[in-house]
């Protein structure tokens, strides 16, 4: 144990690390905070992002699925704005581009890369023109609902993936070099919207469905697609994505927090999370593994290709996590439990950040 240990230390030590995807910027709008300093709530601050090993990471705008497109546009300049708060050169640093990513690392700071969770405000004028000045590096292309462009995997279906102006936007994304991320959508939006860029594309935040009977994971011949088109998956490490007994609790708890939300107004956005958030304290899920974490990290890179993985943590937005996996100073712990399982140095860091950089850069390139 203590060999695989100093193993982690030394695999990190010249690994570049890039989470898929934190909410970072959500837990900051509601509880505003010094990310410089060490935090006791949450799971992403500077203090325990150099204790991971955590280089860089993606901070999602997310915009809740009872926010009209226009409301939801302001939200993610509201969002933003905390995010800029945040900055400080030489230790939080925004990049909009895989050399500035390795720069901002190789300068001894953290970079911070946007998506935006939920493009339904894309449907705004002028909004994806505006994430491209941003800077917005993905777009998750709806949330747990439907809405007027894309079906989510866990709603009613309306448009059999996209709609027409679905199709648009996607193709506008990648014309402007922001990835299109499948997190979140209904299988058919997965399958349409790779057909309509016809370049790779991420699901930001997903696990495997063979090991998970969640909608919200995804099915071998998904993962298998999206590698197939050079995409990645970043493997998400919430419980209720990785047990179907976890699945079930989360899934029940949503009916409940369904019912209650009928009762609130869609921009009544504290109410909304308070309301979840006492749900989920009356009704914990089972306690997962860090180790069941990676069993679907394994099985994702067995389906899909070492290349072809990463991970997308989903830390700061989701209220549980694996235990031995509690924050971003834990992933020592994640490369010890991987290369425990025979996984390579090289295999790791590819995995810890090097497979998204890639899909990054090839963005960057068709956009050019």
């Amino acid at each position: 144990m203590y060999t695989a240990f100093v193993n982690a230390h030394e695999i990190l030590a010249d690994a570049l690390v890039l989470d898929g995807h934190t909410d970072v910027p959500t837990r900051l709008l509601r509880r505003p905070a010094d990310l410089t300093e060490r935090q006791d709530d949450g799971h992403v601050d500077l203090p325990r992002l150099r204790q991971g090993g955590v280089s860089s990471l993606f901070w999602a705008l997310f915009v809740p699925a009872g926010l009209s497109p226009a409301a939801g546009w302001q939200h993610v300049l509201d969002l933003n704005a905390a995010v800029e708060e945040q900055l400080v050169p030489g230790e939080i640093e925004k990049a909009v581009s895989a050399d500035e990513v390795r720069r901002a690392v190789a300068g001894g700071a953290v970079a911070v890369l946007l998506g935006v969770e939920n493009g339904r405000p894309l449907a705004a004028p002028h909004a994806l023109p505006l994430c491209a000045e941003m800077g917005v590096r993905y777009v998750t292309l709806t949330h747990n609902a439907t809405h007027e462009w894309c079906d989510s995997a866990t709603d009613e279906e309306r448009h059999g993936g996209l709609s027409d102006e679905g199709v648009k936007i996607v193709r506008e994304m990648k014309r402007r070099g922001i990835l299109v991320d499948v997190s979140h959508v209904s299988e058919d939006a997965v399958l349409h919207a790779m057909d309509a860029v016809r370049c790779p594309v991420i699901a930001s935040h997903s696990s495997a469905r063979a090991l998970c009977d969640h909608p919200r994971n995804l099915p071998d011949s998904l993962a298998l697609e999206i590698a197939r088109k050079g995409g990645v998956i970043g493997a998400n490490a919430a419980p209720f994505f990785l047990t179907d007994e976890a699945a079930a609790n989360a899934i029940s708890r949503g009916a409940e927090y369904s019912r209650i939300a009928a009762d609130l107004a869609g921009d009544d956005l504290e109410g909304h999370a308070a309301a979840y958030d006492e749900i989920v304290r009356r009704h914990p899920g089972p306690p997962v593994p860090l180790s069941r974490y990676v069993d679907h990290i394994v099985h994702l890179v067995e389906v899909a290709g070492e290349e072809h993985v990463g991970i997308g943590t989903d830390f700061d937005g989701i209220r549980e996590v694996p235990v031995g996996f509690e924050d971003v100073s834990k992933m020592p712990a994640l490369v010890e439990e991987m290369t425990s399982r025979g996984m390579s140095a090289r295999v790791v860091r590819m995995v810890l950040g090097e497979n998204f950089l890639r899909v990054l850069e090839e963005a960057e390139r068709i956009a050019s």
